[in-house]
């Protein structure tokens, strides 16, 4: 019930934050949408990325409380082989003792008679009597020893089956606590997810947008006869298609390809154009995204740096960024995507090596 309330609270929020492009677009409006979205995005990183380290805490400590428990069982176990070994030594020494009193009791008239016959003086008969009785003494006293620590051994223990209670449960109150924390990362990724996919429509309504503006006789003609992003660099790493994502270890749309290279290495514009974007972009990293003349837009992911500004004017094969590893990326490459009407299509179609 809990997770449900949070997550019709989280679909509130996004019918309330940008969902519903009910008022009549502009570019400005959806520009100003899209940096509310990223800057939520943002937010929700940082909560993520807390939650993610509580996480880690407390699986630790239910580690250390698993091993502390452990250990208390085997300080159980030994102490419970310690015991019975002290029961056995205090039945043994019972029955010796009980054995010794009864044959005295048993034969103490003639006990007395032989220590009188066999001694050589009243002095020796006392002595001997004395040691006698020394010996039923000490008898005595060994198996109170032998109790003392049978007891002191069963306090002990008790005390060690309390403390094993008390680690059980702090180890179910963590395994409680880490339930909480992983039903509210699920519920934050959710929303991120959905601000990822709003972020995505709203890239693709201005970029729909900027086609509209730029061209004005009502038919987009595309060539095919762009030159390739990365003059040094031919080969292709990872084709446009669906595939497992490499971090997030999902199946999804990759919408571009990506071209592995050197961190530095530059990359062109493959066609002239207008810069519409030049700037961090979530997920991309460092972005540059290129309004052609042909209607076409195309976009220069996880740069390490970017060599063009929004609005500047471009040729084919100039420089407009330096690839790296910026953004959601395993290392130094250029993801580059064609888009036509704000729609990612196969760039293998438009670009040539």
């Amino acid at each position: 019930m809990k997770k449900a309330i949070s997550l019709i609270t989280i679909s509130s929020l996004l019918v309330g934050y940008g969902f519903a492009f009910a008022e009549e677009e502009t570019k400005e409006s959806l520009d100003k949408k899209l940096e509310q979205n990223k800057q939520e995005q943002k937010r929700l990183d940082e909560q993520i990325q807390s939650i993610r380290l509580s996480i880690r805490e407390v699986e630790a400590n239910i580690q250390n409380t698993t091993a502390q428990i452990q250990d208390l069982e085997d300080k159980i176990q030994e102490l419970n082989e310690k015991s019975d070994k002290l029961k056995l030594e205090i039945e043994k020494n019972k029955d010796l003792l009980g054995q010794r009193l009864k044959v005295i009791h048993q034969n103490q008239s003639m006990g007395y008679l032989k220590v009188i016959l066999s001694s050589e003086s009243i002095s020796q008969f006392l002595d001997n009597i004395y040691m006698v009785k020394q010996v039923v003494e000490e008898d005595k006293e060994l198996i109170e020893s032998l109790d003392k620590n049978k007891n002191d051994l069963e306090e002990n223990k008790r005390s060690v089956e309390d403390k094993k209670q008390e680690m059980e449960s702090l180890k179910l109150s963590l395994q409680e606590d880490n339930l909480i924390l992983n039903q509210k990362r699920e519920e934050i990724e959710y929303l991120k997810e959905e601000l990822e996919k709003e972020e995505e429509e709203l890239e693709n309504k201005i970029q729909e947008l900027s086609s509209k503006i730029i061209l004005t006789d009502g038919e987009i003609s595309i060539i095919s006869s762009g030159s390739w992003p990365v003059p040094s660099v031919k080969r292709i790493s990872s084709s446009y298609g669906y595939r497992i994502h490499p971090i997030f270890n999902t199946k999804k749309l990759h919408k571009g390809i990506d071209i592995p290279a050197t961190t530095g290495t530059p990359a062109v514009a493959i066609d002239d154009g207008v810069v519409i974007f030049s700037g961090v972009q979530n997920g991309y990293g460092n972005t540059v995204m290129i309004q052609h003349d042909d209607g076409k837009v195309t976009l220069y992911a996880h740069n390490n740096s970017l060599a063009v500004s929004k609005g500047d004017k471009v040729t084919k094969g100039q420089v407009v960024s330096r690839i790296g590893s910026t953004g959601n990326s395993t290392g130094p490459h250029l993801h580059f995507e064609v888009r036509i009407n704000g729609n990612a299509v196969d760039p293998m179609k438009y670009i040539s090596k």
